[in-house]
């Protein structure tokens, strides 16, 4: 199966000098290894078509699988392969075989690639199916480089549920006053109906997520009210246990053509050798009014206007960045989104103007396409905070999902037996 002809999800990294990293840690988290490996994207594909901006979730029942693809700048193949590893809700690795979970030898290889066309960074281009599994769960696809497996390249999670509860999902917003305009509560329900479930609060487990993302997520979510009888939990709250910020719609910028400017560029420059696109100076969004519009909750896309294919004639662009606050500050200051894989990272972080302690800068590079971003400002202890330069607004639109995992009495394994996935505040 090829993936040339594809609008791409990337994830972005700046240019650095790479050398084989001895102390590579292996993570069973989303992580690029090498600063070299660019435009990570991992969709699902259903039939003929291509989700590129659903989230890696598949149904054990249904003829769905999943793609992988990613860029490595320069002009020399590698020989790459990939493995599965199943893991239990907490992300920690189970204790099953990998013939417990795969048909076949779980070690597989990269041999579908192509070089970039007509662009002034030079980059190879690596796309490939994962194979599908047997049972349920939580999976962590891990790349690495010619069969050495110390030699990692990329992680990326992925579940798989199979659907034996149902899950009824009603967002609204917080119950807390304190909290009624600025978050979103995810209440829900699970029926089990005629699955074996002999003690659900011991053997359930569900973690909420909001617009796909794992670093912010909430787990281990124990129901308000039980009905054994109608082997009905609900999950109606009123102590803050599953409320989320709302926090704002993402901030975007357009870069699909060089030709013109899109979306909040201010301009674009480009020779042979380079191009430069300067996004429009930002402002604090908080205690202002919320401007609600269709975003990408966070992601991107890639394109080329011009030749419509993305994965191998898209560009590489120096993208700056400026931000205006009202204050100097202290603090750190990062871009952040699912181009950052949800991780500070310093090659992300903003600096401050030289001739103005109130103006932060931001440089990279990013392949062609349309990107969301936002910043998060990070204090003494370590944490992101979205809130202090976005706000966080009850209507603003989110994606929730809901994924429902259950470890009978002497089970091996945590098995995803029910999910659901509700769009909270779409934008008709």
């Amino acid at each position: 199966m090829q993936f040339s002809r594809c609008f791409l999800i990337i994830l972005f990294i700046p240019f650095l000098a790479w050398s084989n990293d001895p102390e590579k840690v292996f993570v069973t988290a989303d992580h690029v290894y090498e600063p070299q490996i660019q435009t990570v994207l991992f969709y699902p594909v259903k039939g003929e078509g291509r989700s590129l901006l659903d989230f890696p979730v598949l149904n054990l029942q249904k003829p769905q699988f999943l793609a992988l693809e990613f860029d490595e700048l320069g002009d020399q193949y590698k020989n790459y392969n990939f493995k599965l590893i199943h893991c239990n809700h907490d992300w920690k690795q189970s204790i099953l075989s990998d013939f417990e979970f795969l048909q076949e030898y779980n070690e597989f290889t990269v041999d579908n690639y192509e070089i970039s066309t007509n662009t002034r960074n030079t980059y190879i281009h690596y796309n490939f199916v994962v194979p599908r599994v047997k049972v349920s769960g939580n999976y962590v696809l891990k790349v690495y480089r010619s069969q050495n497996q110390e030699d990692l390249i990329i992680t990326r999670r992925f579940i798989v549920y199979d659907s034996k509860v149902v899950v009824q999902m009603e967002p609204k917003f917080a119950l807390d006053p304190g909290k009624r305009f600025s978050h979103q509560q995810m209440d829900f329900t699970i029926n089990y109906g005629d699955y074996h479930i002999y003690n659900p609060r011991e053997m359930i487990k569900v973690v909420a997520r909001q617009n796909g993302r794992w670093d912010n997520a909430i787990y281990n979510l124990q129901p308000m009210f039980l009905k054994e009888e109608e082997h009905f939990l609900d999950y109606h709250f009123y102590m803050n246990e599953n409320v989320f910020p709302g926090t704002n719609e993402y901030r975007g910028f357009d870069i699909r053509s060089l030709r013109f400017r899109g979306q909040n560029i201010s301009n674009v420059t480009y020779n042979d050798l380079k191009a430069e696109a300067f996004v429009i100076p930002d402002v604090s969004r908080n205690k202002r009014n919320l401007t609600q519009y269709i975003d990408l909750n966070g992601r991107y896309v890639i394109e080329n206007f011009e030749t419509r294919q993305g994965s191998v004639e898209a560009d590489y662009v120096d993208i700056y960045f400026k931000l205006m606050l009202n204050e100097p500050t202290k603090d750190k200051v990062y871009l952040f989104g699912l181009l950052t894989d949800w991780e500070l990272r310093p090659e992300f972080r903003m600096t401050p103007d030289s001739s103005n302690n109130r103006v932060l800068l931001g440089h990279t590079k990013v392949k062609q396409g349309f990107y969301n971003y936002s910043y998060v400002v990070v204090g003494s202890d370590g944490k992101p905070d979205e809130i202090a330069l976005e706000g966080s607004y009850s209507q603003a639109e989110n994606m929730y999902d809901i994924m429902v995992y259950f470890r009978p009495l002497g089970g091996r394994y945590d098995q995803l037996v029910g999910y659901s996935v509700v769009d909270y505040n779409k934008l008709r």
